[in-house]
């Protein structure tokens, strides 16, 4: 019953920010010049409310969860995972590395490929760099809180590894068919990505991994992003 609880109040959270922006839009807040900038001001405060009440209801609902609070430890042996280069030999702190590189080349390309046939791309400017960090520190809290700390912290004591591992993979991928990149390819990513931040916090027993290389995939993420709408 908790199982069922749980994903239903991720999909819930899910649905919010997905239905955020055009609800947002009919109370302006002026935090920022910039319409784009702004509205991903919005977005972040709202996101980190519903984040709030992602912790909440874990916390209340699964005391022991509390456990994820901390890095983690890094130490610890990958278990082997074929598919994802993880050979069962080598530490999270190495495999967090390699596979930190190869996700951020993935985003990467992705990204500024569609920068580069966007109508108005944009040049970087340093006065961008503190939005950046701030917005990807808030948008990376936000979804390790809901997608890494409910989903894990809730089934990790009633649920198999698989199951736990799965479900944060699919909660966090189908959400992104309307992200950027968007379509299958959007959810294939985000999903694949939910993966291996879910085994992370599994295996290592905290959110450090996963939030930190969340926090680079968003770096490169909002840098294009207000590249192109600034």
């Amino acid at each position: 019953m908790k199982k069922i609880l749980i994903i239903s109040f991720v999909l819930l959270a899910t649905g919010l920010l997905l239905s955020a922006n055009p609800f947002l839009s009919k109370y302006y807040l002026p935090l920022h010049d910039n319409d784009f900038i702004n509205g991903v001001f919005h977005y972040q405060l709202f996101a980190l409310l519903v984040a709030g009440m992602a912790v909440s209801l874990t916390l209340k609902s699964s005391p022991e969860s509390k456990r994820l609070f901390k890095f983690g430890n890094w130490h610890v042996i990958a278990n082997k995972e074929k598919w994802l280069g993880i050979n069962g030999k080598s530490s999270w702190k190495k495999n967090a590395l390699q596979l930190c590189f190869f996700i951020s080349l993935a985003t990467a390309s992705f990204m500024f490929m569609g920068l580069y046939y966007s109508d108005k791309p944009g040049h970087f400017q340093l006065n961008y760099v503190p939005l950046i960090l701030l917005v990807s520190l808030s948008n990376s809290f936000s979804e390790e809180m809901i997608y890494r700390f409910a989903v894990n912290g809730n089934l990790s004591s009633g649920a198999s590894k698989a199951m736990v591992l799965m479900s944060s993979a699919v909660l966090f991928g189908l959400p992104h068919y309307f992200g950027f990149p968007s379509g299958i390819i959007g959810v294939i990513m985000s999903a694949t990505l939910g993966y291996i931040l879910s085994k992370a916090t599994y295996e290592t027993e905290g959110l450090g991994i996963a939030w930190g290389i969340h926090f680079i995939q968003d770096i490169i993420i909002f840098t294009a992003l207000i590249m192109m709408n600034s």
